[in-house]
């Protein structure tokens, strides 16, 4: 469905890219590709995710200015893409491209979810988004020359890459449960594939039988709830005549 694909990419864009060092132009190259793969799949069955489409295409050519950076850094031509300036600039135009995507991806999540009635993974996704900007408000302050924050920055910065690996992860995991719980119509029914590990399917025979029951009693419960109520409105009416 995409779902592979995204998870797969934003793993590289993401998670992999920040232990790349100068090569992170790299990780934002092959997942921001992978991304935009899966997104084009995914934009067949929800439109929201036009706007994080774009955005793996402007990660793409972000990774192609940092691999103009590192090129001009490495051979030190003189160009002026490693200066001062332009890396700054390249700093603050992937700050806003990674944050704008992720805000877009969740937001498509989100719709998606509420389009196959799995709200639970829609509150997640909301819940991600708050988690997104809160790290990238916490991010902008911490460029401001404020006192008692340049006073321990090595502190400051801990926080930052705390909150960056907890969204990161979080937004990792989100993508995965998709990819194992969203599929396209018609497939609804197909039998999960086994695994080659029977403890693993102990385990998943034991959770499937788990939320069976679980759907069965609420159903019940309804039924009763509207059976109930079915009654009272009869009796209610006899009493009228």
């Amino acid at each position: 469905m995409g779902f592979g694909l995204l998870l797969i990419g934003y793993m590289f864009a993401f998670v992999a890219s920040a232990g790349m060092g100068t090569y992170l132009f790299a990780g934002m190259l092959i997942g921001g590709f992978l991304m935009y793969l899966g997104l084009c799949e995914l934009r067949k069955y929800s439109p929201a995710f036009i706007f994080a489409l774009v955005g793996s295409i402007l990660i793409i050519l972000c990774s192609f200015w940092g691999t103009m950076v590192w090129i001009d850094s490495f051979f030190s031509l003189g160009v002026g893409f490693s200066s001062g300036i332009w890396s700054t600039v390249y700093d603050w135009i992937k700050l806003v491209v990674n944050f704008a995507f992720n805000l877009a991806l969740l937001f498509g999540i989100s719709d998606l979810s509420r389009r196959v009635e799995l709200l639970e993974t829609r509150q997640k996704a909301i819940r991600n988004i708050i988690l997104v900007i809160l790290f990238n408000a916490y991010q902008i302050l911490l460029f401001f020359p404020i006192g008692f924050i340049k006073s321990d920055q090595a502190f400051f910065l801990t926080i930052l890459l705390i909150l960056r690996l907890l969204y990161t992860i979080l937004n990792a995991w989100l993508l995965f449960k998709c990819y194992a719980m969203i599929c396209p119509e018609g497939q609804e029914d197909m039998p999960k594939k086994r695994s080659r590990f029977e403890f693993v399917n102990k385990i998943r025979d034991a959770k499937d039988a788990k939320e069976d029951k679980a759907i069965e009693e609420m159903k019940e419960y309804y039924e009763s709830k509207l059976k109930a109520k079915n009654q009272k409105k009869r009796s209610k009416n006899k009493n009228k005549k």
